[in-house]
């Protein structure tokens, strides 16, 4: 079976029932399969191999839906790109995967040609709207042109072709990149196998139907939102996006208006729902749970959100893009009794915790967390190196320190790479120092993650300036937000003489995160 799959069983089961809303928009499973058939004719048109990459750089919507499909029912693999990137970043990855195609959403037009002055390999550029490419090398086309030319074969009840879905389920058919510990993206590949056992996991676990919507807030490119776009197809149940996060009282007013059933954020979310909007007074009626994942959830933001909402179901979720991306659940019921778990494998999955020997401790002794299972990743796409510090015979070594209690819940107890979770956002703090070093004022440089109440971590700064130099926090914040995505711009900024070092000169960051928590 491929991915492609869940949205044709989908059409055939379902084929007038509404898939998604988006504002005013809406389309049944019929038409995402029309207008994903259109497009598989137009791709299998261009001079393109069987498994070449596809960038897909398009906010959520009803259009990144039906191209998602179409790019690997064409036969290729589909790349889906931050959209809140900066235009290096995405020429990066755009390179880095020798992507041959890219749909485009003309939002981004202003960083458009900076892209492709980086994208040597890019040959064709799809968008929703005309944009001018300044190379010869690149054919264009818009979206409208592609499905007023095709002709659409709708789906009648009862009449459509039996479906006989070909398995390939080791074929490669997605790459989200996601930060390292490097500071470079890697691109975790993914084969339907990993996607389609993890998203028939997930619906089980959440007990999802053909009844069920879910309030998608969180990006498609992120593999978080990926799972909230394949369950639901999958269930035959409703997408109801809606990017105005920022607004989130027009959020709620979304949900009670489309009734939906379900609503997953990460921990931020959460924390901005309880404390600053309606959310609390608000009761629902027709919502039936919660998700979340994306970084640890405070313990006493568990408990107000279930005090709040004692009637609905919240599901705590880990996992990573490697584990495509669901690891573990804590089912609801048990939630008040292990306050602080990320609860026990999915089904399907099984969790090891083992130690630098690599074999597997006694309940309550610490150790790494280890996922095995249909889901692990194949790898990462052209890094050897950093895939074989993670990928051991076939299990993945998630770099999160854990235990198990005599019941089998986990619980994280630190991490054992340098990575920051911002709201649910991976962050390289060698990514971000990398960048403060390029600045002509500093001299030195030291990023680590701090406990927020809000984003669950924050990044902090520790810079020495070079001599005769001075600069405010917000000069250098406004600095960053030129050169990084938002959420990795320091959120505090502190200038020291110096940074404590070991001998070896590297900088001891255990002694500067207790210096700064002691100055502060």
């Amino acid at each position: 079976m491929k991915i492609h799959d869940l949205l044709t069983q989908a059409a055939r089961r379902f084929p007038r029932k509404i898939a998604v809303v988006h504002q005013d928009h809406r389309a049944t499973f019929e038409e995402l399969q029309t207008f994903t058939d259109a497009l598989v004719d137009y791709l299998k048109s261009l001079p393109l191999q069987p498994g070449d990459r596809v960038g897909l750089l398009f906010e959520n919507s009803i259009e990144y839906i039906y191209l998602f499909f179409a790019i690997q029912k064409a036969g290729f693999v589909v790349v889906p790109i931050d959209t809140s990137l900066k235009a290096d970043k995405i020429a990066y990855i755009l390179a880095d995967c020798d992507a041959r195609a890219l749909f485009f959403h003309g939002k981004f037009r202003r960083s458009l040609q900076e892209i492709l002055d980086h994208s040597p390999s890019l040959r064709f550029l799809i968008s929703d709207s005309a944009l001018k490419a300044n190379s010869e090398n690149i054919q264009t086309a818009t979206l409208p042109e592609i499905l007023s030319n095709s002709s659409p074969n709708r789906i009648a009840p009862g009449t459509s072709p039996e479906f006989r879905p070909v398995d390939a389920p080791h074929e490669l058919t997605a790459i989200f990149y996601t930060s390292g510990s490097t500071g470079i993206p890697k691109g975790v590949m993914l084969s339907h196998r990993n996607l389609i056992s993890n998203t028939l996991s997930t619906v089980e676990y959440l007990k999802l139907a053909e009844n069920d919507s879910v309030i998608v807030i969180l990006p498609f490119y992120y593999i978080y939102g990926n799972s909230l776009l394949l369950t639901h197809i999958a269930c035959g149940g409703s997408l109801v996006i809606d990017n105005r996060f920022m607004y989130p009282e027009v959020i709620m007013d979304t949900m009670e208006k489309e009734k939906v059933t379900g609503f997953s954020g990460v921990p931020s979310n959460f924390m901005i729902l309880l404390n600053n909007t309606s959310f609390p007074q608000r009761r629902f009626p027709d919502l039936r749970y919660f998700t979340q994942a994306g970084g640890a959830m405070a313990p006493e933001v568990v408990r107000r959100l279930i005090d709040t909402f004692p009637q609905k179901e919240t599901y705590i979720m880990y996992g990573q893009t490697e584990a495509a991306p669901r690891a573990t659940f804590c089912p609801p019921e048990r939630l008040r009794e292990k306050l602080g778990t990320i609860g026990i494998p999915v089904p399907g999955v099984e969790i090891k915790i083992m130690n630098d020997e690599r074999f597997e401790v006694a309940d309550g002794e610490p150790g790494e967390i280890v996922i095995i299972g249909p889901n692990v990743m194949m790898g990462y796409w052209n890094q050897p190196e950093e895939q074989s510090q993670v990928l051991r015979d076939g299990r993945l070594f998630s770099g999160d320190l854990g235990r198990k209690d005599k019941d089998g819940f986990i619980f994280i107890i630190g991490r054992k790479k340098e990575i920051i979770k911002v709201g649910g956002n991976r962050v390289s703090a060698k990514e971000i120092e990398e960048r403060l070093l390029e600045n002509d004022k500093i001299s030195e440089a030291a990023v680590l993650g701090v406990e927020d109440p809000i984003l669950g971590e924050a990044i902090q700064a520790a810079l020495v300036l070079k001599p005769g130099q001075a600069a405010e926090a917000k000069e250098i914040q406004k600095y960053c937000r030129e050169k990084l995505a938002e959420h990795k711009v320091p959120k505090y900024v502190q200038f020291l003489k110096e940074l404590p070092k070991y001998q070896s000169g590297k900088v001891n960051k255990l002694e500067l995160a207790k210096s700064l928590k002691a100055s502060n």
